[in-house]
């Protein structure tokens, strides 16, 4: 590394730490049993207690014996808790009081300073990257725009580092796989960097089932846009070769122990069914769901709908909530309707996709915002600003492209497939800060130029 260039990263690294630790010190650690956290600790327990990749107690109780081999989640992220656990003795505490009640109690202990000390680490390497793909895009000054712009959201982010969730892991593959992507555009070595954003998001997929669609996407896409050069060909194959024996490994075990040559097995109709259950919205409801899920669309739903008017559009603490009829109700009749998991995802596409897809994806509008308004109003105004300057570069073929586009087909396939919200698109991150700086550095050129036109 040149000399001149290191101050720049250390400097970053000292600002990022200088935020984030004040802010840590004081982030609540939620209960081990709430949210998805039990989802993975279940498989990590079972890695350690049995040796092998479990769907955990939570999808296969089976209290009578040792629980079968299973492929319900990616393996990438329970392996980690499990290796964690061998020297983290809070992390071990916590999965050895869920396992009794598989998940459900609550009060176990919530230490586990390795882990959630390793998931800091990698929201500090975040910031770093988002610091470097800005120096890379436009200079210095863009630089710490950006990693100015994205430390609004560490609030927000360090509520994913104290959880024992997938967030942090799989936004520092995606991440890092921008980096690589950004690089294999702009400098030299394009088939290994290449190679290298094909191992990330393989990573990426591999802790988070649904990273897996954005490899082919990534790929057409800079087939369609990137600018014509004479090794792209070899780059992108080299991108999808790297990214194929990365996951060929889980791949093919799934297939020799289960039978099913798949990255997970009953994940995907799971989650459809509870998006599903969405697009039984009225018209009327479809209008409300843009006001309630404005990031403060609760409140501003009780004051213009009335109080209870957001409830349909909430969790669990709503009995009627559309989250509550996919998961409670549409998933047990249409598993018993379909004959079970290995013809689910085909019923559910047979008979309330197809038969409205204009509805669905209608619905999934509604559905994309929510998930976008990341860290509340920044992510509000960034979205726009987002989508303008990615579709531009889309348009010249600017490298910029390569942050936002990705990041904006994952918000869009989450919507149409997931019942989507913020932390499922923590990737856009990245793509909001870079544009924030652009916009910063715009209207300070266009001050400085008025100021001088002024003067003169």
């Amino acid at each position: 590394m040149n000399k001149r260039s290191l101050p720049g990263p250390i400097a970053a690294l000292g600002l990022i730490l200088l935020v984030l630790v004040p802010l840590w010190l004081r982030a609540p650690v939620q209960d081990v049993a709430r949210f998805d956290q039990p989802f993975y600790l279940g498989i990590a327990h079972d890695i350690r207690a049995e040796g092998r990749f479990t769907n955990g107690y939570f999808f296969d109780p089976d209290p009578d014996g040792a629980r079968p081999s299973g492929m319900r989640f990616s393996p990438l992220y329970p392996a980690l808790l499990a290796a964690i656990a061998r020297i983290d003795p809070g992390l071990r505490a916590g999965m050895d009081c869920l396992a009794p009640s598989h998940g459900r109690a609550l009060g176990c202990p919530r230490a586990a300073p390795v882990m959630r000390g390793l998931q800091f680490a990698e929201l500090a390497a975040i910031f770093l990257l988002i610091w470097a793909i800005g120096a890379r895009l436009g200079g210095r000054t863009i630089a710490w725009l950006a990693l100015a712009a994205a430390l609004f959201t560490a609030p927000l982010l360090l509520r994913s580092v104290n959880y024992l969730m997938t967030e942090m892991t799989t936004l520092l593959f995606t991440t890092a796989a921008t980096v690589c992507a950004v690089l294999a555009a702009t400098a030299r070595r394009r088939i290994a960097w290449s190679a290298a954003a094909g191992l990330c998001l393989a990573l990426a997929a591999l802790t988070r089932p649904a990273f897996l669609y954005l490899i082919p996407a990534a790929a057409i896409g800079v087939a369609l846009t990137a600018p014509r050069a004479r090794d792209l060909a070899r780059a992108l194959a080299t991108y999808l070769a790297t990214a194929t024996l990365t996951l060929a490994p889980w791949f093919l075990r799934n297939r020799i122990t289960l039978g099913h040559t798949a990255l997970t097995y009953g994940y995907d109709s799971h989650t459809l069914v509870q998006r599903i259950a969405f697009d039984t919205m009225t018209w009327r409801e479809y209008a409300e769901s843009y006001l309630c899920w404005l990031p403060d669309g609760t409140s501003l739903g009780r004051r213009f709908i009335g109080p209870d008017g957001c409830g349909r559009f909430g969790w669990d603490e709503h009995p009627n909530s559309f989250y509550v009829l996919g998961l409670r109700h549409m998933l047990p009749e249409t598993l018993a309707a379909a004959g079970g998991y290995p013809h689910h995802l085909a019923y559910l596409l047979r008979t309330y996709i197809l038969p409205a897809p204009f509805w669905h994806l209608a619905v999934s509008v509604p559905l994309a915002l929510r998930g976008a308004y990341v860290s509340h109003w920044w992510g509000f105004g960034l979205f726009w600003l987002t989508l303008a300057f990615a579709l531009r570069a889309w348009r010249r073929r600017q490298p910029y492209a390569l942050v936002a586009v990705p990041a904006l087909f994952m918000l869009a396939f989450n919507a149409m497939v997931a019942v989507n919200q913020v932390r499922y698109n923590l990737m856009l991150v990245p793509a909001y800060a870079l544009a924030a700086a652009f916009l910063l550095q715009a209207a300070w050129q266009a001050w400085r130029a008025r100021r001088h036109i002024g003067f003169g």
